[in-house]
Order: C-alpha cells, then sequence, then structure tokens
C-alpha cells in the first residue's frame, strides 16, 4: 500500500501544504542569499543522490570513474544537502543520474528547478526523479518536463507504452559536439561509416550511432511530445528527443534522454563519459586535469599475433616502413595446436625459430610483447566461458611463460581470442601483474576500467576498448563484406587525426594478414601517421605505457578553489592545488580562456601555454604544483556551439 493510499483526503491536502509552504520559504531564503552572494562559478560536478544510498554504491563508483577519467572534479551531494541552505553554490554544475535516483519529492524538484533559472547547469538524464518519494508517476508526465524542454515520460496517457526503443539518430554538429570517435557514426540508410573528410554536410543525410557487430544501435528513451525550443543533439526514429541543451532562466539544461548510468555498467560507457564532458568542459567550463601526458595525442596499435599465417602480413609491414614507428603492443598466441578455425598451424613459438627472431625484433625496438588468449587461440577464445576457471588460467599461464620467455622480458599486457573476456579473468590477470587488456566491450572509448555485469574491475587494471569501423573491427571482417580499401584507409586516417586533435588515445587492432587485405590503406597510414608524430600532434603509445601513468594520474591529488580579492572592486581567483608523492612530471591541467586569465605559478615547476581556447599547464617536475588564475566574467550560459578547439581536450 503506498502513502497516497493511507493517508486521508484532507491529511493528504494537509500534508502537500506543508511541503510546498517549507519549498517556499526555503526557495525564499535560497533566492536572497544567491542574489546578494557574489556569483562564483562552479569548480566542480556535483552528483545528486538519493539519502541513505548505501556506502560504496557501484552506481555511484562508476560516476566517480567516469569523471576522474575524463579528467573532471566530482563531489557526490544527498538530496538533503543539496536542500541545506548554503551547503551547495547557487551555481553548481548539477548531475540528476538515471537508474539510483528515481525518487525526488516535492521539494527537491522545486530546489533543483529554482537554482537552474538563477543560473546553474543542470545535467538531467532518463528516469531521474521520474517517481514521487512513494514511488508513484505523475499523470501528465515527468515532473521535470520543464527542465527537460518536452514533456516525456507519459504515464497517464501511454501507461508503459510510455518508452521505445528507436535507432539513434545525430542532428548537425553533434558528432563534433560530443568528440565521437571515426567510425561511431553510419550513414543510417546505406550503414556506410561516415566520414567528415569525405561526405559534405549536404550529402552528409540522416546519421545514427553504430557499434561493433550489431551496426546501428537502438536504446530506450522515453516519448516525448512537442516541439524542442533548444540545440537538438540526439533524436529517435519518430523525431522524439533523444538529447537536447536548453536554456531555463539564467540556466542551462542537457537532457539526456538516455539510462547512460545502466549502459556504462554493462560495458558501454561512450555516451556517458561523452555527455558528461561536454556538460562538464563546454557547458560549465570546469578545469580538467588532461587524460594524456602533456595532454598529447596518442595511437594504440594492437597487433594479434595467433598463427603461422602471420608472416606474411609481417614482411610486407616491414616493406612498407611500418617498424620505422612505434612502439606498438604485439601479442602473440604461443601454443602449437591447429586452430579450430582452419586458419593455419599454430604458432609453436617454444620452436618457431623465425618467429622468436621476429619477437626478439620487437622487444629490441620498444614494443611491449604480450598475451593472445591461452595457448589454442580460437578454441580457448571460444571454450572460455565455459571451460573450469582453472583449465582456463593454466592455458594463458601456459601462453604467459612462452610468450615471456620469447622476449626476456615479463608479460603486462593481455588480449581475449575472439574477444571473449569474462571479468574472472580480469581480476586473474590483476592478480598475476598485469594492468592492461584489449575488450571487445566499452567499444569506441578511450582507456577505462570497464564494469561488467555492474561489477568493476579491480582499480589498477585498464580496459583498451577497440575501435569500431561500424560493425566491424577486423580488417577481414571488412575484407568479406567488400569494404572499399580507401574507405577503410580514411578511417584510418581520421582515428589519427581525431586522437591528435581531441589530445586523446584510441587503440586500433588487426591481424598480420588483415594488412595484405588493405596494404595500400595502411601504407597511406604510415605515411599519415609519420607526418603527426613529426609535428608533435600525435605519438605511438603502448597500453602497458597508458596503463603506468594512468594508475600515477589517479594518485594525483587536485583541487581548483576560488576566492576574493579585493583591487578596488570585488574579484576573484581561482588557484590550482595539486600533489604526487612521485612528482607531477607530464600532468596537466587544462583551463578554459573564455573563464579564467592568465595562470601566475607560485610554487612548483609547470610550462603555461595558450592555446587558443585554454590554458595548458604541464607540470615538469617535483611533487607538488599551486597556480592562480584571475576569473573572467563569462556568459550566463556558455555558447552552444563550440570551436574545435575547445573541444580538442578529452577522450
Amino acid at each position: 500500500m503506498n502513502m497516497q493510499s493511507r493517508l486521508s483526503p484532507v491529511w493528504r491536502s494537509v500534508a502537500m501544504g506543508l511541503l510546498v509552504l517549507g519549498a517556499a520559504l526555503l526557495l525564499g531564503w535560497f533566492s536572497h542569499h544567491s542574489e546578494t552572494s557574489i556569483h562564483h562559478q562552479p569548480t566542480h560536478l556535483a552528483l545528486v543522490v538519493p539519502d541513505g544510498l548505501p556506502a560504496g554504491s557501484v552506481h555511484v563508483s562508476a560516476w566517480r570513474d567516469a569523471a576522474s577519467e575524463t579528467g573532471f572534479a566530482l563531489n557526490v551531494v544527498t538530496a538533503s544537502q543539496l536542500l541545506q541552505p548554503g551547503r551547495v553554490s547557487a551555481e553548481a554544475a548539477l548531475i540528476l543520474p538515471d537508474s539510483f535516483h528515481r525518487r525526488m519529492n516535492a521539494m527537491l524538484i522545486a530546489n533543483v528547478r529554482d537554482r537552474v533559472r538563477r543560473g546553474a547547469r543542470l545535467m538531467l538524464l532518463y528516469d531521474a526523479g521520474l517517481e514521487d518519494i512513494d514511488g508513484t508517476y505523475a499523470p501528465a508526465g515527468s515532473r521535470l518536463s520543464e527542465l527537460a524542454g518536452v514533456p516525456y515520460a507519459l504515464y497517464g496517457e501511454q501507461g508503459v507504452g510510455m518508452q521505445s526503443q528507436p535507432v539513434v539518430h545525430l542532428d548537425p554538429g553533434t558528432m563534433d559536439l560530443l568528440a565521437l570517435p571515426p567510425g561511431k557514426v553510419v550513414h543510417h540508410q546505406s550503414g556506410q561509416v561516415y566520414s567528415p573528410n569525405r561526405t559534405t554536410p549536404e550529402q552528409a543525410g540522416d546519421l545514427s550511432l553504430a557499434t561493433y557487430v550489431y551496426g546501428r544501435v537502438r536504446y530506450p528513451v522515453f516519448n516525448t511530445q512537442g516541439t524542442f525550443p533548444g540545440q537538438r543533439l540526439l533524436h529517435g526514429e519518430d523525431q522524439e528527443l533523444v538529447a537536447g541543451r536548453h536554456r531555463v532562466g539564467l540556466g542551462d539544461v542537457l537532457f539526456v534522454n538516455l539510462p547512460l548510468t545502466f549502459l556504462k555498467l554493462r560495458t558501454d560507457g561512450l555516451l556517458l563519459h561523452s555527455f558528461l564532458r561536454y556538460f562538464a568542459q563546454d557547458m560549465a567550463a570546469l578545469p580538467q586535469l588532461a587524460p594524456m601526458p602533456n595532454a598529447q595525442g596518442a595511437l594504440i596499435m594492437n597487433w594479434h599475433i595467433d598463427s603461422g599465417a602471420a608472416m606474411p602480413g609481417l614482411e610486407l609491414l616491414d616493406a612498407i616502413g611500418a617498424f620505422e614507428q612505434g612502439p606498438y603492443s604485439t601479442h602473440l598466441t604461443a601454443g602449437p595446436d591447429v586452430n579450430v578455425t582452419g586458419d593455419g598451424a599454430g604458432m609453436d613459438l617454444p620452436h618457431n625459430a623465425l618467429m622468436r627472431q621476429w619477437v626478439q625484433r620487437f622487444a629490441a625496438r620498444g614494443d611491449e610483447v604480450g598475451s593472445h588468449g591461452g595457448w589454442i587461440h580460437n578454441q580457448f577464445g571460444t571454450m572460455v566461458g565455459s571451460w573450469p576457471r582453472e583449465r582456463s588460467s593454466q592455458l594463458i599461464d601456459m601462453n604467459i611463460a612462452a610468450v615471456g620467455d620469447a622476449s626476456g622480458r615479463p608479460v603486462r599486457e593481455y588480449s581475449a581470442p575472439v574477444g571473449n573476456h569474462p571479468l574472472w579473468i580480469t581480476r586473474w590477470l590483476s592478480e598475476h601483474g598485469i594492468q592492461a587488456y584489449y575488450f571487445t566491450g566499452d567499444i569506441g572509448m578511450a582507456p577505462t576500467r570497464s564494469y561488467q555485469n555492474e561489477a568493476p574491475s579491480p582499480a589498477n587494471i585498464w580496459a583498451f576498448p577497440v575501435m569500431n569501423f561500424g560493425p566491424y573491427a577486423a580488417f577481414e571482417e571488412a575484407k568479406a563484406k567488400g569494404v572499399p580499401q580507401d574507405e577503410v584507409g580514411q578511417w584510418l586516417i581520421d582515428v589519427a587525426d581525431f586522437c591528435a586533435r581531441q589530445r586523446t588515445v584510441r587503440l586500433v587492432y588487426a591481424h598480420p594478414p588483415g594488412v595484405l587485405a588493405y596494404p595500400d590503406a595502411f601504407k597511406r597510414w604510415m605515411q599519415h601517421t609519420a607526418a603527426r608524430t613529426r609535428d608533435g600532434s600525435l605519438r605511438w603509445m603502448t597500453m602497458a605505457q597508458y596503463a603506468d601513468f594512468a594508475n600515477q594520474r589517479q594518485a594525483v591529488q587536485w583541487t581548483v578553489s576560488t576566492s576574493t580579492r579585493s583591487t578596488g572592486s570585488e574579484a576573484l581567483t581561482a588557484r590550482l592545488q595539486a600533489q604526487h608523492q612521485a612528482g607531477l612530471t607530464g600532468m596537466t591541467w587544462l583551463f578554459p580562456t573564455i573563464r579564467f586569465g592568465q595562470p601566475q605559478v607560485l610554487e612548483g615547476q609547470a610550462t603555461v601555454v595558450n592555446e587558443g581556447s585554454y590554458w595548458r599547464i604541464a607540470a615538469t617536475e617535483g611533487p607538488r604544483l599551486s597556480v592562480d588564475l584571475p576569473e573572467r566574467a563569462v556568459p550566463d550560459a556558455t555558447p552552444m556551439t563550440n570551436t574545435p578547439e575547445t573541444r580538442s581536450t578529452t577522450p
């Protein structure tokens, strides 16, 4: 029995009256103090969670990880803390998350609405606040519809039919605004991968999100009604709003009609990270700890060498100068067994003198030589989920031992044959000193600490999601479907340019025989990446190198605080303070120039460069850094369109 059925109509009216009166008094206090206080811009994200959420909630952990990996400070605020006068600044960058904050009372709804009208930024997700505190729906639609910009969750009119699962389409400019990687967007009708370098805006037509194997993606959304008053970013097949940004009063709202938390906890975290970056960086102009050393883009090339059929591909790569670049992450399946799909004899690395020479060459030139599965490539990849774990782990151990013996170095990376990577393997690898693994989940993302079936990975091990080319990831797959060489070549170039422009890192993987299918594409790519590395906009990294940096970066303690200084008129100064016991070398902060003036280093050593749309502050040495930056007056809401430089900082 719910609360409404337990209370008589009279007492229900009294209770609602008192609730509304209390909300009005609280909002009156809040409004007075907002108008009389100095205008502070937010320095961090505020994730609003329900009271009584269990400690260690995996939902909160997923958001903390996403904020940390994209480089933005995040505080967790309970609903009751948000309602306390003065506890959370009026201009906070608020997040109302999906999946675990469905129930909200009227006071919280009113508080958030008033904050936004007076200048707060808000990221509103899917089913946040969909239910009252007693678990009932508002029959006329979500009580947050005004903030969303359209009526949605129309339970009274549509009942359980208030949801649908459309293919998600992109509106013009969305791929750039959300920094979606090449291969993630396809022409809806043809399924051909969209490349801005090959297609004019007029030719682009209707674009859809796509993923490996499945192609165009369907996501659950709430049906919406009416015309959205702001900038639409994503929509469904019937023009329902999937994501959009608009202004409410002095505030700025990003409504995402997708269960981003739910998806991230099930190996589909790209959209949560993309929208979080857009909200924090482009809408709230927050400082960022760049995810890359010195905020420089990088590529990871992950070679899977799993049979004797690899030799011709290696020879061709050598001929086109591929091994003049790198280092690469080169993984081998060492066993002698014939693969069950008949794609050639096994490697037999312990007795294969020619391949051992190649492995030693890889190691000598700085490649990270890793393990590809467990001894028997295809059979292991197919059976690892059904074999006893003891047998599977023994085969992984055998493969690691053989690869380490051939390279003369410890094995620090792993890749799963046919992408079969259950969670227990992640934990096993972490326990055995491996901190980086190739992954066919979280497609298109930068390295991440992945969640599988709501379970987190160990904190020190990083998944390296593969890049997709529409529904393909392996070049043999694209060749089998007749994808032309020039399309594959353009995608490879687009990936390199994306990493350089966005100052991020992505993993491309291939089997050496795949080079035989697209030799011209690989040759063009090698020429293009060589030019990018020469001009300093790109570098090659291995998986292990990035994992080492990422784990060090996770241990950096940093804050940005604001204070008032008197210079004849009141003004604000932001102060960055950072420390790491082992040193801060390579750690880099990005401060939007739309908001911050010339930085002044107070303690420690750093290079400061004006990159146009942001200040780049790169620590050079020492365990501590302190920097002051004057804050500029900024518009009530940042512009809805941004230059590429503004968006060039985050994976």
